[in-house]
């Protein structure tokens, strides 16, 4: 019994240090020169520095922080609520909007699939990283059915909404993109929930509002494709091999 008691308390610990380390986090980013460092980053550091420093395994840790990944899902959910608000955008710009969906999500795809076999990479770790422009729940679904691994799956996800978050918009600044529409679009195609959130810290709503399109239309693009471009491309590579 008392077992039982101290491994649910040792749960709620890690599930409530996590909080608790991530508000300390926004607090220090708030600081003039760590404005641009997400808040994200700055907790896993200090996380990791904790598990060192105190013996704690990854997974003893996990045990209870695992149920914030639970919370990913409403916390999509929510960024319905700037849509609603901004919706005639969508009804106005639906043409460039939804070609825009399907030109990022080949890409997103195809660049991969292009950059894996330039270097010579194993395929299921070309595998595993198709999905990483998608959030982490469904990219990590998408990686179970198409037979990659899910923690490599993750992991892109994760470094690819930081990228994401941190550069998207200098560098569409560098090429003088100023258009709500466009930098929406873009943000949230290629760098999901992370991108989106910090446009939302930016109080730039319009551009929410087209990027939580793009997140979700992106996600259901790429679980589509991306079994089928496997498929076709093993095709093409048996295809090629047997000529040879």
């Amino acid at each position: 019994m008392f077992s039982i008691i101290s491994i649910w308390v040792h749960k709620i610990l890690y599930f409530a240090l996590t909080f608790v380390i991530f508000y300390i986090s926004r607090t220090i980013t708030r600081f003039k020169y760590l404005k641009k460092l997400p808040p994200i980053i700055l907790t896993s550091l200090i996380i990791i520095f904790l598990l060192k420093i105190f013996n704690i395994s990854f997974f003893e840790y996990n045990s209870g922080a695992k149920y914030i990944t639970y919370l990913l899902g409403p916390a999509t959910i929510a960024l319905a609520y700037p849509l609603i608000k901004n919706k005639e955008i969508l009804t106005q710009n639906k043409r460039a909007i939804y070609f825009g969906f399907l030109f990022a999500t080949c890409i997103a795809i195809v660049s991969v699939a292009f950059l894996g076999k330039f270097f010579h990479t194993k395929l299921s770790i070309i595998i595993s990283m198709l999905p990483k422009s998608v959030t982490t729940p469904i990219a990590v679904e998408i990686s179970k059915t198409i037979g990659g691994i899910p923690e490599l799956t993750a992991c892109a996800v994760i470094i690819t909404g930081i990228l994401g978050a941190l550069f998207g918009r200098r560098i569409l600044k560098l090429f003088k993109i100023d258009n709500d529409v466009a930098i929406g679009l873009s943000i949230g195609a290629s760098s999901h929930v992370m991108g989106t959130s910090s446009l939302a810290e930016r109080k730039e709503f319009r551009q929410v509002a087209i990027s939580t399109v793009a997140l979700t239309i992106v996600a259901i693009l790429t679980a589509i494709l991306t079994p089928a471009l496997i498929e076709l491309y093993t095709k093409l590579n048996m295809a090629f091999i047997q000529r040879l």
